[in-house]
């Protein structure tokens, strides 16, 4: 099926460009977000039409995420978790509990924006969280997970 996308999608394109993407991919996910459309003649021309306002959104949306990131860059967080004495947690630290943490230090943070290429943190120890805001934008911090006293 093929779609002109009205973002920026990572890994598919830029504002504008009409893509090839499967159908339920197009269906289930572009569509419905309003990332994409279908690209019709009449689509086209709508897309042609409003594109100077997508495109002052998408800058817009661009700068707000420039400033999340240039808040959350650097920061050093402290998170409490149960522990053995030997350092190995008895559960782990996702995203979840990131992204609940940092939201509730005064940096709101979604558990999609949330990048653990290792998965779950399952040590005590300082450890590289990076966020990512935008397609384009990401943020760098410290995440500290201590064993909890009881």
């Amino acid at each position: 099926m093929q779609v002109i996308l009205l973002e920026k999608v990572q890994n598919l394109g830029d504002l504008g460009e009409i893509v090839n993407v499967k159908n339920g991919f197009a269906r289930n996910y572009l569509i419905p977000q309003s990332k994409a459309s279908r690209a019709t003649e009449d689509n086209i021309k709508a897309f042609e039409a409003k594109k100077s306002e997508l495109i002052a959104k998408a800058k817009e949306s661009v700068a707000a995420a420039e400033a999340r990131a240039e808040s959350v860059n650097g920061l050093e967080v402290t998170i409490a978790a149960n522990a053995s004495p030997e350092g190995h947690l008895y559960g782990s630290v996702g995203p979840r509990e990131i992204a609940d943490k940092l939201t509730e230090s005064g940096y709101p943070v979604d558990t999609s924006e949330v990048l653990l290429s290792d998965g779950a943190f399952k040590d005590v120890g300082a450890h590289e969280v990076r966020l990512k805001f935008h397609a384009d934008v990401e943020a760098t911090f410290t995440m500290n997970i201590e064993a909890e006293v009881e």
